[in-house]
Order: C-alpha cells, then structure tokens, then sequence
C-alpha cells in the first residue's frame, strides 16, 4: 500500500488544479464504444477483411493466413486438452489444405484491432467434429505472425465490441448462453480471460453456430 504522505499528495493535485481552473477540466478522450460485431456472419467492413485498399507494411492482412495456421499447428504437439487442443483428424485436414474454403476446416480470417496500437490482429478458427472450434488470435511482432490466443470451444457466435473478444457458447439450460470475455494483457502480451457470465437468449438453440467460409 502507499505511504499515507504519499496518498495525501496525490489527492492534492487535482484538488490544486481545480483552483486555477475556474471551469470543468478535462479528462481526456473517453475510450471509443462500439456495438458488437459478429464474426463471420455478412459482409466485411471495409479495412477489415481484405477491404479496398491493400494491406501496407507491417499490416497483418498482407500475411498467408492458412499458412500461418498450418505452421502454428505443426510447432504444437498434438494434445486433447488445453488451449491448443485438437483432433488428430482436424489436424490432418488443415494439412492437406490448399486453400481456405470447401472442404478445408479453417475459417475465413478477419481482421480487428485488439491490442489498441492501430493495427489489425488476425482472428480465425478451426473448425473441429462436435461442433467445436479452436479460435485463434495472431498479431504481429518484428514482421511475423505471433499466436496471442488459442481457445477451443463449442461456440455458438464470436463478436468484437472495442478490444473485446467475445465468445457465445449453448449451454445445458435451453435458451441460456455461456458468455466469455478475453482482451489483450499489455503485461502478459496476449489475449487472456477477462469473465464469464450465463445469459438468457430467446431461441438460443435454434440457429445453428457461426461458420467460416470463402
């Protein structure tokens, strides 16, 4: 804990600035809200999924994506727990991938600033049996693609709402809806669990779950 002196001094400043100010002082720009997007469902928003114009240096759009995906699995070990959990079927199907689309388990990427420096970080999945799908998070470090996130899940939907990752899962109880958050950590320089909560949604089970395509 701070030295009392300590604390006292700091509850000073703001107490002495407002007595040169004779008006309201600014905090500083509010952090930008925005309404959830959902993740592979419609058509791109421009800049983040391809977009009009092409990809410029140190932009992750203008890496392979399903390269990058074949290479992450193929450092891994293969394993049926933990967040890189996967089938030794699905695995086999990403390397054999020639493309993503029909018949190649990884889901179209995209694209959304998570860490808050600007740039974009790739967000795609892989698509297991069961329903499950193991989402992953790449950034870029010194030019190359970095795997920040991995997360296998049963999910129903994933939408970004600012720097939040947000994962929607069925659960046990009809029309009722696992909710997780993660969001980048600057300390720990990846994506890591920010909550968990169980929300009702009216006909939570009667729509199949968001899939990638081409």
């Amino acid at each position: 804990m701070l030295a009392t002196t300590t604390a006292l001094a700091a509850v000073a400043l703001p107490l002495a600035a407002c007595s040169v100010h004779t008006g309201p002082v600014s905090a500083g720009p509010a952090p930008e809200v925005t309404a959830p997007r959902t993740l592979w469902a419609g058509s791109p928003a421009p800049g983040r999924r391809g977009g009009a114009e092409p990809p410029g240096a140190g932009d992750i759009r203008g890496v392979d994506a399903l390269a990058t995906v074949k290479a992450d699995i193929t450092a891994g070990q293969a394993t049926a727990d933990g967040p890189e959990a996967m089938d030794e079927a699905t695995r086999a199907k990403v390397a054999h991938c020639t493309a993503i689309g029909a018949g190649c388990p990884v889901r179209t990427p995209e694209y959304h600033d998570l860490t808050g420096d600007g740039r974009n970080e790739l967000i795609t999945g892989i698509d297991m049996d069961g329903g499950f799908c193991s989402l992953r998070v790449y950034t870029l470090r010194g030019g190359k693609p970095v795997r920040v996130m991995a997360y296998p899940a049963a999910v129903r939907s994933v939408q970004v709402s600012g720097r939040d990752l947000i994962l929607w899962e069925d659960t046990a109880t009809p029309d009722y809806q696992q909710r997780t958050v993660y969001a980048w950590d600057a300390g720990q320089r990846t994506m890591e669990f920010q909550s968990q909560e169980y929300r009702r949604v009216r006909g939570a089970g009667s729509s199949p779950p968001a899939k990638g395509g081409s």
